[in-house]
């Protein structure tokens, strides 16, 4: 191929006329193949993507996107979690988001949380961690959805002024209930239980106060 290639160029250049000749005391002239490209005019009105985040989240609520939301506050961060939303709470509700975590114990037993942050000097600082749920590991035979393995489940409800959320049973999902299902004898009954236990003392308001979310007893 390349034998070719330099034949077909010898004969485009056998081919081509001769240059004109130059008087004396003229300055060559230059042809326009031989001019210097002029530097591309930089592109007006683009949108500057931001950079992948290996350890962002994944998006859990519509319309908001976390990794846009930690780029544009310059955010350094390792966050490992089940999913982040945009929370509204305080006195600065852009800078604060609610982040979803669970941990599975050696017997079975998983205990679900929302975790409250907001960013800060280029931080995502964890204000306040809140357990709204306890269930059980997957069983690979009989794979079940996440809230079909849940024995009790508190909704988040946020105040209109962002200044205090409720937090209540779903329905089919209380502590009475709950307590009594894990009564029977079994392997996950103490550890169960005890993560039941900590998702019913988390029932009622949360009022924010000095910076975070508190519980109103």
């Amino acid at each position: 191929m390349s034998r070719v290639f330099l034949f077909a160029a010898a004969l485009s250049a056998c081919a081509a006329p001769a240059p004109a000749p130059v008087s004396a005391g003229e300055p060559p002239t230059r042809s326009k193949a031989s001019e210097p490209a002029p530097p591309p005019s930089p592109t007006t009105g683009a949108t500057e993507v931001p950079p992948e985040l290996p350890t962002a989240p994944p998006v859990t609520e519509p319309g908001w996107d976390f990794h846009a939301w930690a780029y544009a506050r310059e955010l350094r961060l390792e966050l490992v979690s089940d999913g982040c939303e945009a929370a509204h709470l305080g006195d600065k509700p852009e800078e604060t988001v609610w982040c979803a975590h669970h941990v599975e114990g050696k017997e079975g037993a998983v205990l679900y949380s929302r975790a409250l942050y907001v960013a800060r000097n280029k931080k995502l600082v964890k204000l306040v961690e809140i357990p709204i749920a306890a269930g059980v590991v997957d069983n690979p035979e009989k794979p079940r959805d996440e809230k079909d393995r849940q024995v009790i489940r508190f909704e988040i409800t946020r105040a209109p002024d962002g200044k205090s959320v409720r937090l209540e049973p779903a329905k089919g999902l209380h502590c009475e209930g709950a307590r009594k299902g894990n009564a029977e004898p079994s392997p996950l009954g103490p550890a169960l239980g005890k993560n039941i236990e900590r998702v019913c003392s988390t029932r009622g308001t949360w009022k924010w106060a000095a910076g975070t979310l508190r519980q109103d007893r």
